[in-house]
């Protein structure tokens, strides 16, 4: 893992000093089951979240955990309640908001530094910018793997690349969803320090 101060992580720092504020205001969420029925998922849920602020979803398998980190990343719309962010409504995916979920889902024809640099040429962030790629591989201790495809990888390494892919966009907000939930502990217990630090 690479531990040095780079122009990636000066930025990220900043905004996660200015972040994004997630207002959740008594959402419910349920899912259609055959012949009618529906399964609730999430009832009356209200959270507050301020900018910068590190926060964590406990419970068990199947209570509403990724279902609520889908719904603030505007993947779908809460079946009721309101979700915002900054004041203004959720209601669709934004760069602003970046989800890692625990499979990596890279593309099996990039490589590593262009699964990476996905979003950036996704939002036609222009070619000069694009060192922050090479940036957050070191920051994910993947330099070396930078031209690497994902068969080629572990599946700790495909994680981190994941990671590095997220990071590289600068979010206001970082959703992580068991993203370290394949690393080794020594490699996961490394990760959660660079993350704490971002």
């Amino acid at each position: 893992m690479v531990n040095a101060t780079s122009e990636l992580q000066q930025p990220v720092q900043a905004l996660g000093a200015a972040g994004a504020r997630i207002d959740i205001a008594n959402v419910s969420h349920h899912f259609a089951q055959p012949g009618g029925a529906s399964l609730p998922v999430l009832d009356h849920v209200s959270l507050q979240v301020r900018p910068g602020e590190f926060v964590a979803l406990l419970g068990p398998s199947g209570c509403g955990k990724s279902t609520l980190l889908r719904l603030v990343a505007g993947l779908e719309p809460p079946a009721h309640g309101q979700i915002t962010q900054d004041g203004q409504p959720i209601e669709r995916p934004d760069p602003s908001r970046i989800v890692v979920f625990q499979d990596p889902t890279l593309f099996p024809w990039r490589t590593v530094r262009d699964n990476v640099a996905l979003g950036l040429q996704a939002r036609k962030v222009p070619k000069d910018q694009h060192a922050r790629v090479d940036e957050a591989l070191a920051l994910v201790g993947l330099s070396e793997f930078a031209a690497s495809y994902p068969h080629q990888l572990s599946g700790g390494m495909a994680q981190r690349a994941a990671l590095a892919r997220a990071l590289v966009n600068e979010p206001q907000l970082l959703i992580l969803d068991e993203p370290l939930g394949k690393l080794d502990s020594l490699t996961r217990l490394s990760m959660q320090g660079e993350l704490l630090k971002l």
